[in-house]
């Protein structure tokens, strides 16, 4: 062959190569590009998404089964710190509670300050009674508690260490109180307090952790309460615990 020839030859099998070299190149790039899109766009919706917990206190009671219909017509969850035997007494609002996908605390048996906080075991007993009372009656157990007017100024260090380390629960308070137990009356007062409390939680980028009470008065308000939050594009999500507790100790255990 001649060199002639062989040139010819390698200037043919490079006109070959090319277009297809390049559609590779195309492809592998748009490739990259379109998952360097979708990382960034699950990223951004991540930072941008509004979690909320919404919690209520001293139930289950006779109106907690409205309590639920109006989450539903929301579509959303909160999580319940409930009274040993109030579950006993509403074992089919517990049950709905917790067939429904809603967080599940302990908020004691008495509600009594003298007896729930005359000592340390005095303060886990009643958790641990209320838990088994949630076991009879729904088959299941938790490890969130919340106790009675909140964790300051009783629940001192031996308290919880009683409480948290030997029986083995996570203490959680509020950052929001809706203080719908003060004003049951004045719902636009609760409201206020509400949703102005969440603007500013939210604005130190921490997310809102509602208390509110399975009472009649918080069912006139919470419609309105939802309905802003949604609108204000909150996502409602439930305590567990892999959540890093909210209490006024800052204790994360």
């Amino acid at each position: 062959m001649s060199r002639y020839q062989k040139w010819m030859l390698v200037t043919i099998l490079i006109g070959l190569l090319i277009p297809q070299f390049a559609t590779q190149t195309v492809v592998a790039s748009a490739h990259t590009s379109k998952n360097a899109t979708k990382s960034q766009s699950t990223t951004r919706s991540e930072k941008a998404e509004k979690v909320i917990y919404l919690t209520f206190d001293d139930g289950p009671t006779a109106h907690t089964m409205q309590l639920l219909d109006i989450l539903d017509k929301y579509d959303a969850k909160a999580t319940f710190f409930m009274l040993g035997p109030h579950m006993e007494q509403y074992q089919t609002a517990t049950k709905r509670i917790v067939k429904e996908g809603n967080g599940l605390g302990l908020h004691g048996v008495t509600h009594v300050v003298k007896k729930f906080y005359n000592s340390p075991f005095s303060a886990y007993k009643e958790m641990r009674d209320a838990n088994e009372s949630l076991y009879e009656v729904a088959g299941v157990r938790t490890s969130l508690v919340r106790t009675p007017y909140g964790s300051k100024p009783y629940m001192k260090q031996g308290y919880r260490d009683v409480m948290l380390n030997q029986g083995g629960f996570h203490l959680w308070d509020w950052n929001v109180d809706s203080l719908d137990w003060k004003y049951k009356k004045d719902h636009q007062r609760v409201y206020k307090n509400i949703m102005s409390q969440v603007n500013s939680v939210e604005k130190r980028g921490t997310a809102p952790v509602v208390l509110m009470h399975d009472q009649p008065a918080t069912l006139k308000v919470l419609p309105l309460v939802l309905e802003t939050l949604k609108k204000d594009g909150y996502t409602f999500k439930i305590l567990s615990k892999q959540n890093h507790p909210v209490n006024f100790w800052n204790d994360e255990r």
